[in-house]
């Protein structure tokens, strides 16, 4: 009984921090101001994706929306973004769940769990931070990408489907889950999503008419078309961190980004168009690495719940990296791959059944540490020493702290765990 009540005294006064840092953040416009501008916009027949909210910033997402946000225009803003703040709660508790649901964690020390736990949040808490500070749709698109994903390999195929084709909408980011799908032989999905894809794009018609909803569509794609030299060189803001922009800081002299330090960078000056196709073939290099993640011929399904995480944690790492015009929030994408290597670096290092598994056990339990704390202090710089942020923004350490993780996961593969999860399943 007394472990009951302490159990929900921890439940209670974890709600109550979180509700009052959700009170806090709520303050201040944020980039909900934005949505719900370009929302109140729409209604007045505006070309929003033309209009700079805000002073500088564009809105990037889809007409659905900026329409489905029509009604919340009606309200306060601090009550709109309280509303909001707290379904990211939501979104986040699902996506931990599912993330769980994928992973053997029964096979973890009550200890070991806890320590799992603390770790995994503690390595995505910037990122975190930064969407709840900013009401930004990160951990939507992230939670409707992998609820939908976690639906269809449950048979709910449909409304899986939609989720995920509802999160391309909003944000195209999550449209390389298309080309895993058919890899996987999930086609009826991948025809799904599309189909889906299509109602939602002229959906809007019912609303504003024929004309204005393709002059919108237009509009949009003159804005996020990855052949734009802005987003060729995506410099424009010293905070943007991604392939384009790491590589158009190394090797173009000057590359168009007005808050420069007056500190070298580049180790080469090529020219845009060379930039361009160097941009799109590490782009094409890191997609096909893809294959040494899914392990399998294509259109082969798989029904192993962590290989499943294991992909999916690599996908995620690639979205803010081949997409241009990344800001900090959209790498809370790493998510997946963080908890996994957490997972991995615990439960075969910190159960002392497992110490002595391998040749090289120690050398590669102190490297994986190494560079596990590496990723962290890259990926969360400017969340534990904030005062050398623009030094980080300078050099783009968050995307080489990204790089580091996809090298830690195409190192920690999950057959180690699956193997020990049968040696011990046989012992039962």
């Amino acid at each position: 009984m007394k472990k009951h009540l302490k159990n929900n005294w921890l439940y209670y006064f974890g709600g109550l921090i979180i509700l009052l840092v959700i009170l806090f953040e709520a303050r201040g416009k944020g980039d909900f101001y934005i949505f719900i501008s370009a929302s109140r916009d729409l209604m007045l027949g505006k070309n929003i994706y033309n209009i700079q909210y805000n002073e500088w910033y564009h809105y990037y997402y889809d007409i659905l929306f900026a329409l489905i946000l029509v009604p919340f225009t009606y309200m306060p803003l601090y009550i709109v973004k309280i509303m909001w703040l707290i379904l990211n709660v939501f979104f986040v508790y699902r996506i931990w769940k599912i993330l769980m649901n994928w992973l053997p964690v029964s096979l973890l020390k009550k200890s070991s769990k806890i320590l799992f736990i603390i770790a995994s949040f503690i390595f995505i808490l910037s990122f975190l931070r930064d969407n709840f500070h900013l009401a930004q749709v990160t951990i939507f698109i992230l939670y409707l990408t992998l609820e939908g994903l976690f639906l269809i390999s449950n048979k709910k195929i449909i409304a899986g489907s939609l989720l995920i084709a509802f999160s391309i909408n909003i944000k195209l980011l999550p449209i390389v889950i298309i080309p895993y799908l058919i890899y996987r032989n999930e086609w009826k999905s991948a025809l799904f999503i599309l189909g889906f894809i299509l109602v939602f794009l002229f959906l809007p018609i019912e609303f504003i008419g024929v004309d204005y909803n393709n002059f919108l569509l237009v509009e949009r794609w003159h804005l996020i078309n990855p052949t734009n030299q802005a987003h060729i060189l995506d410099t424009s803001e010293r905070s943007f961190h991604s392939l384009s922009t790491l590589l158009a800081t190394l090797l173009v002299k000057d590359c168009g980004d007005w808050q420069v330090l007056a500190l070298k960078r580049n180790i080469a000056n090529i020219s845009i168009e060379n930039l361009n196709i160097v941009i799109n073939l590490v782009r094409c290099a890191l997609i096909l690495f893809t294959l040494y993640f899914l392990r399998t011929k294509p259109f082969k399904n798989i029904t192993v719940k962590l290989q499943k995480l294991y992909e999916i944690s690599y996908l995620c790492l690639l979205i803010p990296l081949i997409f241009p015009h990344q800001q900090h929030y959209a790498f809370f994408f790493i998510f997946p791959a963080s908890t996994y290597l957490v997972f991995y670096w615990i439960y075969l290092y910190f159960n002392k059944k497992n110490y002595n598994i391998g040749k090289y056990f120690k050398v590669k339990k102190i490297t994986l540490i190494i560079f596990i704390s590496i990723a962290y202090f890259l990926t969360n710089s400017h969340f534990i020493l904030g005062t050398f942020n623009n030094y980080y923004d300078h050099y783009k350490t968050l995307t080489y702290g990204v790089v580091i993780l996809i090298i830690l996961l195409a190192m920690c593969k999950p057959d180690r765990l699956l193997n020990i999860e049968q040696t011990k399943n046989n012992k039962l």
